[in-house]
């Protein structure tokens, strides 16, 4: 930045002027122009930082999207696991059910009840 001491002393100085409302037209001329050339070279210092950071907010939109698929996908696996559980729940106790009925017509056959296996 090529801002000087004697800049900034004219800068503080047309701006107490502008406080105090004695500032003239061209001092305020020269205010608009001292501040229109701050702001060029704070944007020019800035410049690679925003395009830095511009940059990695977009990697870190890729890579929000990618973690948003893969917790879609880890979201309907856990369904499928989910339904596979409530699946095998139903099967077992349909096995309980006719290992009941087996035992049971043993039970008749042999004319007794079975001892609990």
């Amino acid at each position: 930045m090529s801002w000087t001491e004697d800049d900034q002393s004219k800068l503080d100085r047309l701006r107490d002027r502008e406080l105090s409302g004695t500032l003239t037209q061209p001092e305020q001329e020269e205010l608009a122009a001292l501040m229109a050339r701050i702001e060029a070279e704070e944007a020019a210092v800035l410049a690679p930082e925003m395009a830095r950071l511009r940059a990695e907010a977009g990697e870190l939109a890729v890579e929000l999207a990618s973690v948003e698929g893969e917790n879609e996908q880890l979201a309907q696996l856990m369904a499928q696991q989910q339904a596979l559980v409530t699946d095998t729940r139903r099967f077992l106790e349909e096995l309980d059910r006719r290992r009941a009925s087996i035992l049971d017509g043993l039970a008749r056959v042999a004319g007794g009840p079975l001892p609990a296996a």
